[in-house]
């Protein structure tokens, strides 16, 4: 994380998403970033999030807390560890389904468009997850809509990173591609559940 922070393009380019996704994306690929800045980029995603989640354990209340020096080491394993690994995983998959819809990227830019689509919007899914922290009188179903923003957001910037690096010309197929996928793995836990 450190390296893509001492890095100036990748603070400039996060905030340049926000305005001109796909040129962020362009732009970051352009420096030719290695596989450890590539790893920094995720790393430094998944170290927001952890924030997050140490400011929602500190926001419970007492009794739901239990010992918060073994969850927030739990929280932070988890995060700093075993995410990265699951995202490594996601953008192969990814990789492979934009290389079936005939993209024309290769493995380092769809590590490329996962990692920068997971920095990018770890802010707003960790401001989505605070909603409820935020809210507390909120009604139950704008505080689960609001929480959705988050996720919601990661599947459009996703979209946009994979249509920029696979040479896709319209992004709103590719997030359709993902909605699909997503409410495809949401019918068959809906499924198992029952």
């Amino acid at each position: 994380m450190a390296e893509a922070l001492r890095h100036p393009g990748a603070i400039l380019g996060v905030a340049r998403f926000f305005h001109d996704p796909r040129g962020s994306m362009r732009g970051m690929l352009s420096s030719r970033p290695g596989e450890g800045r590539l790893f920094s980029y995720a790393l430094g995603g998944a170290f927001i999030l952890l924030i997050g989640r140490v400011l929602t354990l500190l926001a419970a209340p007492a009794e739901l807390r239990g010992e918060l020096p073994g969850q927030i080491a739990a929280h932070a394993a988890a995060l700093l560890i075993f995410v990265p690994l699951a995202w490594y995983a996601l953008a192969a998959f990814g990789t492979l389904l934009a290389r079936a819809f005939r993209g024309e990227g290769g493995w380092h830019e769809g590590r490329a468009a996962f990692f920068w689509a997971a920095l990018v919007s770890s802010p707003v899914l960790v401001l989505s997850s605070l909603l409820p922290l935020a809210f507390p009188t909120a009604p139950g179903l704008a505080v689960a809509i609001g929480g959705q923003i988050g996720p919601v957001f990661f599947a459009w910037a996703l979209a946009q990173c994979f249509a920029e690096v696979f040479g896709f010309r319209r992004a709103s197929n590719v997030l359709a591609v993902i909605a699909a996928l997503a409410l495809a793995l949401v019918g068959v836990f809906w499924w198992a559940a029952i």
